[in-house]
Parts: C-alpha cells; structure tokens; sequence
C-alpha cells in the first residue's frame, strides 16, 4: 500500500450533488402541494431515494437524479424557472447550517464569490466554477462542466438561483445574476455576472451593520458549540466501537461537506482495522483505510482532508473527508475536523478502558457529566462555573478551584472555586501576576506540562506554602492550555487523606480527559467572549455603545419603576471635537475620544455607566436614587473634567462639553423618551453657550 489510490472521476462515482439541494427542492414542492406533491415528484422523477435520504444534507445523489428532480419539479410545481429557484431558496432554507457559518465567516459577499471554486464543491462537483473578477458590488464567475458532463440548461438555471444568494448571509438583499453565455445553449463555457448594492453592503457594515453581523457570528458560534459538546457527549454514550464510528462520520459530514468520509481506527497497534465510510463501497473503502494508516496525514493530495484520531494516551487512527482531484478544502474545514476527530479519540479512549476494565464505567460516566455541563456553557467565566461543579464527580476531592489568565491584565484571576468546608480562599488568589522565575511564568513559558503535584514533601516552595496556608494536604493543578498558550489552570486539592490525590495513571488520566474537555470549552468561550464585547462595546473607547446602553438603561427603569425610585441620565456632546479632526486629523481624533472616555470614568462612580453612543456623543446613567442637588454635583464635575487640556501627540487640546439632563420618570417614562429628552436637554445647553459666547464677543 506504499501508493496513492487514485481519486474517484466525479462522472463515474455517483456522489455529484449535495443533498442540500435536493432537501431545499423537496422543501419546495411540500410548500406547494404538500406530500402528494412530493409523491408525484418522486414519481415523474423515477427516483429510488426516500423523501428521508433527500432531505438528509449529508447524503449526495447523482448528476442525472438532479436533472430528473428538477424537469419532475417543473411538472409538478408549473413553475418557468424552478431550477433556479430552488436555488435561490437555498440562503433561506440553510442560512443556519455549518456552511453559511462557513462562508459568512469568509467576511464579504465578494470574497466568497473569489473562492467560489472551494465554497461551490460544497453544493456540486460536476462544475468547476472560477471567479475573474470580484469587487465590493460585483463578481464575475464562469462555470465549466467537470469531465464527464454536460451543462443543462436546469443545472445552469440553478446554479444561477444560487449564485443570488451570496449576499443574503450578509443581510443583503439578493444579487442580480445575469447569464449572458450559457454552455448548455453552445457556448463554450458559462458566464455570470453578479451584481448588488454595493453601497448598501458598506452601510451594513457599520455600527448597526456591524452588531447585527456580531449577533449572527455569536449565535452561530453558540450553535457550533453546543452542537460540538452534544457530539461529545453522544460519543462517549455510545457503547460500541462501530456506533462511535457511525456518530462522528455523520457528525463530521454535517459540518465539513464532502462526497466521501471515511474513518479507519484500531484500538490496538496491531489490532483489527475498524472502519466506517459514507460515500464508498465495502471493498474500495478497507484499501483507502489501509492507505490512510499507514501514510502521514500530510502526505495526502490536496483534496484529501486527513486528520489523525488520537490522544495523549493512544495513536488510533485517521478521519478523512474526501473530495475529486480538482477540489479544495477550507483551512477552517480541516480545524472543525480536527476538532471531530478529538472527539472520537476521547470516545475510542472510552471504548479501550471498557474493553481494560468494568470499573472504567464510572470514569466515563462522570466525564459524560462532565461534557454536558460544559455543552450548557457559553462564556469563559460560565466554562470556568461547569468545571468547579463538575470536578468533584470524576476526583475525589475537598476543593477546586479555575484561574484563567487575563493577558490584558497580565495575571492568573480566579473566575470559580469551592470547597467543601465551606471556606473562602486566600484573597491573595483572586488574581496572582507570574514573579520573575516563579511557576507561573515557567507555565506560561511552556504551557503544554503535565500536571504539577504540590504536598508538604513535593512541588515548588512557593506553591508548598500556599497549599499550606490553604489548608490542603495534597494538590494536583493541571494547565489548561494549547501547544502555544496557556489557558488557565485548574487546582484539584484535598484536606484530608493526601492519598486521595496521588499521582497515578489512572488520576492522571481522568485529570487530562477533564483537561482535553475544558480546553476546547474555553477555546470557543474565549471567541464567545470576544464576540460578546465587540457587540456591547465600542471598538474606539471601549465603552457600551448605544445597543449596550440602551439595554442596561431599560433594566435600570424597570427596576426604579419596582423601587418607586427616580433615574437620571446625562447626555454630553463635545463643543470643539470637529476642529481637531480637520487640524490633526483622524488618527488624533481618535486618541482623543479615548482620553474623553476615560476622564469621563474617572468623574463617575464604579456602579455609574458611561457609553459612547457615537460620533462625539457620550451618555451617562447614574444607577442610584440621585437628588437634584446630587445632580448638579455630577454635572459640575463632568464640566471640570473638561478643564485641563488633553495631551494627545504632542499637543494639548482644550474641548468643552454640553450636558444636557433627563430624568425618570419626571421628563419621560422609556428608555427611548429618555434618551430623546436628554438629548434635547444638551442641545438647549449647547444653544444657550454658544449665545453666551457671540454675546462676550460682541
């Protein structure tokens, strides 16, 4: 088996069209006649597939089945044009799959129509699409048959619908597809030009665009997290070797589209090859299985997606997603497959300790608890929650305790703990910085260590005496971290009976699965988290923006409204700002805004909210029952605030500020009136200024 089996020709293997195509058809047809029509569809099309492998968008049929589905489809539906329908329906039917994620992830409608010969194997092989040109508003595309096939004017119709649909994943409006050249009518190739508003995709892309598009990241990120956690967690259910080999094919083949997947394991060096495939015969798929073990991952052609399943413990196997020849993968592909077959490893590490021993049952168990706590969590703080109620069922222990490091802040910060005593923890270890040769620093220098076992005889002394001083007889603290950086740690302890805690193998190992667990559920809390603020925050400054404001200033009137309590709200627009910008340009203007930020922090209180709202328009909620007179002291030291010039590259600036006053539920009764009130407030300030200064003048 020292060759390379060769790839399959597209023509002749039978896996030509995804079958999320052929379900958005199907969902089509049922719309207009339901399952009668569906039937008759069917029927005409002479199709022996279920309605259930159509709509199943991991399977493939043949070239010849779509044509047949699409002429059945114009019978059935009268529709003129129904090829191309279908495939505009696609942006509705699948807007939340993995491959709009995918594409939208790709950042602009025109860069997914340059890579459209990758994005467009996801639907199709029997076409090879290249972009010639692409530009914000448009993209010109041309659409060959692969060897083996024919252009229809049904396949070209639909390739046409889909085309369309590029920038509706980016809230836009459908594209206007023209197909002057067409390969099915004579022409030598296809040729589509892709046009839309331009214009409107750049205003999407500001403030509002910008956290619509946030939002719809952030729920496709938490759908792929749980999706991924749910994997976790029905793998290690499953109690065959087979069953855990169907689950991650199908798994995979959900999230990285490919005609052909196949995954090849032994739970033994030398043991029985175990494997299942999608897309292959029995015969042909045991010969790729062989090639695959015994090849290196890289060493594959380019349309081979090769990963190995393995983990700290066992080399098992390889998962591979397989496309023809002239097809390509995402770079984004080979991480989420990467990501699946972890998983496998975790669970095929689960099937082997069955398989060692029956009291491997618990262990699994309590790691199954495990990966559905972390499946429910979603930001790095709620990981760190999971982990300290989780622990305690797979170690035995008195005490746990997550730290995460802050790289802003350049310290280790506690972010959950507990102990069974009931005891507090050293304020001390709310946050720790590393100390110059200390263990933090060696950690974060080489984050990949095994755990660290700390007791009265063993361990570095700075991390001796803090155990002591905690109480714990034993502690084991394991680095959550990747290759190259490191996550957090995780501190396990005991009070009593030190034994509980020893190092062994097996500890060791339950240690690392709950490690292996975390790390990738803190891997994506992190992007969560990241994701979370770019949303609620302004990018300049840092603080709320108006979608964050807002929302907090509604909690805060519902809440005083509860307490029979007053609410007052500050709007300041800077006098002077636009000076600044046309003298010194942007970039200064910008510098700027960030000091006028935070000397607006500096002249209110910790529980007080300040957002930039935008432009130079600044708010401020003060969260308290606040008097008249208290108010007036806050405007007076905003106004002093303005005072000193700002120091911004070499210059000093000198700004003014208006303020205008709203107040709850004196001057309006919503969030929205309040805003409006306070903001005509600061108007009427600015008025009355800029006559006191014409009047000085004069």
């Amino acid at each position: 088996m020292g060759g390379v089996l060769p790839d399959p020709e597209p023509a002749a293997d039978g896996n030509h069209f995804s079958c999320s195509m052929s379900a958005v058809l199907l969902a089509r047809v049922h719309a207009f006649g339901g399952d009668q029509a569906v039937g008759k569809l069917l029927a005409l099309a002479g199709s022996e597939r279920s309605p259930e492998y159509l709509l199943d968008i991991t399977n493939w049929i043949s070239y010849d089945e779509a044509i047949a589905l699409w002429r059945a489809g114009t019978d059935v539906t009268h529709h003129p044009d129904f090829a191309r329908a279908v495939g505009a329906d696609a942006a509705e039917r699948l807007n939340a799959s993995p491959v709009a994620a995918l594409l939208r992830s790709l950042g602009s409608p025109e860069n997914v129509y340059r890579q459209i010969a990758t994005s467009a194997s996801k639907f199709s092989v029997a076409a090879h699409l290249e972009a010639t040109d692409a530009g914000p508003g448009f993209a010109e595309i041309v659409a060959t048959a692969a060897p083996g096939f024919e252009r229809s004017a049904h396949h070209c119709s639909w390739t046409r619908g889909l085309l369309s649909t590029t920038p509706v994943l980016f809230g836009l409006p459908r594209a206007d597809v023209q197909h002057d050249q067409c390969a099915a009518h004579g022409a030598s190739q296809c040729c589509y030009r892709i046009t839309w508003d331009a214009d409107q995709a750049k205003a999407s892309a500001d403030a509002s665009g910008q956290v619509a598009a946030l939002r719809q990241q952030l729920d496709a990120m938490r759908e792929r997290l749980h999706s991924m956690f749910a994997t976790a967690s029905d793998l290690i259910a499953a109690d065959h070797i087979d069953d855990v080999l169907a689950r991650i094919t199908d798994r995979a083949a959900v999230e990285v589209r490919a005609p052909r997947y196949l995954v090849a394991v032994r739970l033994t060096p030398d043991g029985e090859i175990h494997c299942h495939h999608k897309g292959f015969d029995d015969e042909e798929a045991m010969e790729y299985a062989k090639l695959v073990l015994e090849r290196h991952p890289a060493s594959h052609p380019d349309s081979w997606l090769v990963v190995p399943v393995g983990s700290n413990r066992h080399e098992y196997g390889r998962l591979l997603a397989m496309h023809h020849a002239d097809q390509r993968f995402f770079p984004q592909e080979r991480e989420l497959l990467q990501v699946y077959a972890r998983y496998a490893a975790s669970a095929l590490d689960g099937a082997r300790a069955l398989m060692e021993a029956q009291q491997r049952y618990d262990q699994s168990a309590a790691l199954l608890d495990l990966a559905r706590a972390l499946a429910r969590a979603g930001t790095s703080r709620e990981v760190a929650l999971r982990l300290v109620d989780a622990v305690p069922s797979v170690v035995d222990c008195d005490g746990v305790g997550v730290y995460l490091w802050d790289p802003s802040r350049g310290e280790l910060v506690r972010q959950a703990s507990h102990r069974s005593d009931g005891v507090e923890d050293l304020d001390e270890l709310k946050s720790r910085a590393p100390a110059p040769g200390g263990p933090l620093e060696r950690l974060l220098n080489n984050p990949a260590q095994e755990p660290i076992f700390v007791d009265a005889d063993n361990g570095d002394p700075i991390l001796r005496e803090l155990a002591a001083r905690l109480g714990a007889k034993a502690t084991i603290i394991v680095p959550l971290a990747t290759a190259d950086a490191l996550l957090g740690l995780l501190a396990v302890s005991v009070t009593e009976r030190p034994e509980r805690l020893k190092p062994s193998p097996d500890l060791l190992d339950r240690l690392s699965g709950v490690a292996a667990q975390a790390t990738t559920a803190l891997q994506n809390g992190a992007l969560v988290d990241q994701i979370t603020h770019q949303a609620l925050h302004d990018q300049l400054t840092g603080l709320a923006n108006r979608l964050q404001f807002t929302e907090e200033l509604r909690v805060a009137i519902n809440r005083a409204r509860q307490r029979s309590q007053s609410l007052t709200l500050f709007y300041v627009d800077l006098d002077g700002f636009k000076p600044v910008n046309d003298e010194f340009g942007h970039e200064v203007g910008d510098q700027l805004l960030v000091a006028v930020g935070q000397r607006l922090l500096g002249s209110t209180r910790a529980d007080d909210a300040v957002a930039r709202l935008g432009g130079d328009e600044f708010a401020i909620l003060i969260h308290n029952h606040t008097s008249p007179q208290e108010a007036d002291a806050v405007i007076a030291r905003l106004t002093r605030a303005f005072e000193a010039p700002f120091k911004i590259a070499g210059h000093e600036l000198r700004l003014g500020a208006s303020v205008g006053r709203a107040v709850f539920p004196i001057d309006a009764d919503t969030a929205d009136d309040l805003l409006r009130r306070a903001d005509s407030a600061m108007f009427q300030h600015k008025r009355g200024r800029s006559a006191m200064r014409r009047a000085l003048s004069a």
